[in-house]
């Protein structure tokens, strides 16, 4: 008698194991992943233990970062603050920009009445110590040409030269034209966030 009452006890717990299994597992209230995508960029904000407002929460902050690091300041320049001469030709900054983590200075070069290779001399400051960094654009590349071989008499503007920044970026950019020339200018930002581009104030 002990026996068949032990056994029937035992049947009701694990029936009542079996039910409460099932309802964790169907019926729990388990959180949600809440996935943004920002055009290639997808992440996921939020764990399974994260409530609905908490998710929410996250993926705004996260799409302020994003904002942020994509956000880009350009400017273009009507009369050029720095203009220098390399072997016969002309250079001039005309324009720049910003984007993330990129600085593309459009460089306009006016050519003598010899056709030749435009060195790309410019380089940025890269430290306190003085270290230079070269742009990623490689070299000149004329679109008539297709390298950097300019045409006698011909004016290229805004030639477009990408040096890659520090994020995040640190103003002034302070860059030198190289070459001969040697001189020093900088990029700076307003407070209206566009770009200016000059000579050093110490500068004569």
């Amino acid at each position: 008698m002990n026996l068949k009452t032990t056994l029937i006890t035992l049947s009701c717990i694990a029936g009542l194991l079996i039910v409460i299994t099932f309802y964790v597992v169907f019926y729990g209230s388990g959180g949600t992943y809440v996935i943004s995508s920002f055009g290639s960029n997808a992440g996921i904000f939020a764990t399974s233990t994260s409530n609905t407002a908490a998710q929410t929460g996250e993926a705004t902050s996260s799409t302020l970062a994003l904002a942020s690091s994509s956000a880009s300041s350009t400017t273009s320049i009507t009369a050029p603050a720095v203009t220098w001469t390399q072997g016969n030709e002309t250079l001039s900054v005309v324009s720049a920009s910003i984007s993330g983590s990129q600085l593309t200075l459009g460089v306009q070069v006016t050519m003598d009445s010899v056709a030749e290779c435009v060195p790309l001399t410019l380089r940025m400051i890269a430290d306190e110590q003085g270290d230079l960094s070269p742009p990623a654009t490689p070299q000149f590349t004329f679109p008539d040409t297709g390298t950097c071989n300019g045409t006698p008499g011909e004016t290229y503007s805004a030639q477009p030269i990408v040096f890659t920044l520090n994020n995040p970026v640190i103003f002034p950019v302070v860059l030198t034209t190289g070459g001969t020339a040697n001189l020093l200018f900088e990029v700076t930002q307003n407070s209206d966030g566009s770009l200016s581009v000059q000579l050093p104030p110490s500068a004569d």
